[in-house]
Formats: C-alpha cells, structure tokens, sequence
C-alpha cells in the first residue's frame, strides 16, 4: 500500500521566471545566490523572513568563521567575504577571545541586501500586501 494525496487540478499563475531559484537566504543559501549570479545565470534568491542572511540575521548568529586563532588554517571564497564586507561596513567588531569577528545582525541585513544587489540577484521577500497560504 502507498500513500498518496489526491487535489484537484487547478491554474497556478507564474509570477516570475528564473534560471535558479534559491530557497532560503541563511549563510548557505545567500552564498549560492551570488556564486551562480556571479557565473552569469538569473538568480531569485526567496526567503519566508523579511530580511536576507538566515540565522546571522534572524536568530543573531555571531560569526560566520567560528574563533580563528594564531594556527588556524583558513579558506576564502564567499564566506569570507561576507566577513570583510561585515568589517568594512561597520558591522562587525573583533570577537574578545579569538582573531574572529562578531557579525551584527543588524549591520549583515545592509550587507546582505548590498552583496545581493551588487549581483544582480532577483530579490524576493514577503509583503505585508502578499495573500495568505490557503
């Protein structure tokens, strides 16, 4: 036996097109946006929260590169910079007990909406004027 729901058939009208479609604009989502907008493709970046960055942004995650120290091995790429886009923004301090940075959550929404604009990412947030899920 298999379960299954059965609907109606019913019109869904499209409201945009994309090349890629991002679900959620949290550290993982937003770095995807950019990579593939920034490889030439149409990128809408969709997020259910009113701001982009996910939990740096929601929830007041910290850091993005968890408590470097003298030894520690780095990589670059998009992480960092959303970290040195933080730092020359104004919206990160250093973290008290590493070579870290501390993200504000407040400051990363500017630098979010900044990196997503920048890369030609089709933003799309919820409105106050959106229609409710039935």
């Amino acid at each position: 036996m298999t379960n299954t729901i059965m609907e109606p058939a019913r019109r869904t009208p499209v409201i945009h097109r994309t090349d890629v479609l991002v679900v959620g604009s949290g550290p993982g989502g937003l770095a995807a946006a950019l990579a593939a907008a920034r490889a030439g493709v149409e990128v809408t970046l969709l997020d259910r929260f009113g701001c982009f960055g996910g939990n740096i942004t929601t929830v007041g995650v910290e850091g993005f590169a968890w408590y470097r120290h003298e030894e520690t091995v780095e990589a670059g790429g998009i992480g960092r910079e959303f970290e040195d886009r933080a730092k020359d923004m104004g919206a990160a301090v250093p973290e008290s007990q590493s070579l870290s940075y501390e993200l504000d959550s407040e400051g990363f929404k500017l630098v979010a909406d900044r990196l997503v604009e920048e890369a030609g990412v089709h933003p799309m947030l919820p409105l106050a004027t959106w229609p409710a899920a039935p």
